[in-house]
């Protein structure tokens, strides 16, 4: 894994100015799985227009376009694992964006904590992939990872820019982003090399997710270790089609669930995570780091959020 991650890790520096003029291909816009990839935002994407997909104008639109998205390679095996390590991707951003994590573990909601909890999720996925077995000559498990880092990398690049950073300097802050969560997972991977040691993960969770020294937030640190602990389970009953379609079955995330008063529903509207879900929207961010929001039922985005009552 490690040597897998610094080559990701080297290419995406390389590549991350560059991917300002690209964007995700369309026919990622239809998932029918439980995880959806966001479709672009207002006003973007091969057809430059927004519509509800639950209309069936819009349904044969698309089908008669579909000639095109073949034409141009969409539907090939590159963009097949394009397409599914996305769903994956997505699986792990939805539900690292709930605010319960941050009420939980009494984290701020800035770009640090965000990165640092979603790649608690990759972290999981990635230690499910790794254990999968393959007879052939291909490791699906490896080749889906691969490209679940190359979608994170991406992802990381547009959140760097969703904090106005200069275009100029996007590559030197991705590049300690990247060492940031490279030593994460070295730190995580230590509960498996020391006989699954609950101290040494509390210790990384303390480290690089609380941002404090060992013991000094005990409790936070246990009740993340036991849902990680929890969650690397779980997973290990997910096949490798769940896997590709992002049908991941998480658990919730700490206290969701337990705190359902007014407080607790301000609270959620006001946390504005990336990825976050608002009733029936989302929130995503573009390839310059713009957000906007989208719904999960029509696909219809926009740059205004949802009102509390609009939920």
């Amino acid at each position: 894994m490690h040597a897998s991650l610094v080559r990701h890790c080297r290419t995406h520096r390389r590549h991350a100015t560059a991917a300002l003029g690209q964007g995700i291909p369309c026919m990622m816009m239809m998932s029918t799985s439980a995880t959806q990839i966001p479709p672009p935002s207002p006003r973007s994407g091969i057809f430059n227009t927004n519509f509800d997909v639950t209309q069936p104008k819009h349904q044969e639109r698309m089908e008669r376009w579909k000639w095109v998205l073949d034409l141009l390679g969409y539907y090939n095996e590159d963009a097949r694992i394009s397409s599914n390590s996305a769903l994956l991707y997505h699986s792990c951003v939805n539900q690292a964006a709930h605010p319960s994590f941050y009420r939980a573990l009494d984290l701020p909601t800035d770009f640090r904590a965000q990165q640092a909890l979603l790649m608690v999720h990759v972290w999981i996925v990635h230690r499910r992939l790794i254990s999968t077995k393959s007879s052939g000559k291909n490791d699906p498990g490896k080749v889906l990872q691969e490209a679940l880092f190359d979608r994170l990398w991406d992802d990381t690049t547009f959140r760097i820019r969703h904090q106005n950073v200069s275009e100029l300097t996007v590559n030197k802050h991705l590049g300690e982003v990247q060492q940031r969560c490279f030593s994460q997972c070295v730190a995580f991977d230590q509960h498996f090399n020391a006989a699954g040691s609950k101290t040494v993960l509390n210790d990384a969770i303390s480290r690089h997710v609380l941002n404090v020294e060992p013991n000094v937030k005990p409790r936070q640190a246990a009740l993340l270790a036991s849902y990680v602990l929890r969650e690397l389970k779980s997973i290990q009953k997910a096949s490798t089609e769940d896997l590709e379609s992002g049908a991941i079955s998480w658990g919730l995330p700490l206290d969701a669930g337990q705190r359902t008063d007014a407080v607790a529903t301000d609270d959620d509207y006001d946390a504005d995570l990336i990825g976050q879900k608002y009733g029936d929207w989302r929130s995503a961010l573009d390839i310059r780091g713009k957000k906007y929001f989208w719904n999960l039922t029509t696909r219809m985005s926009a740059w205004e959020k949802p009102t509390k009552a609009g939920q």
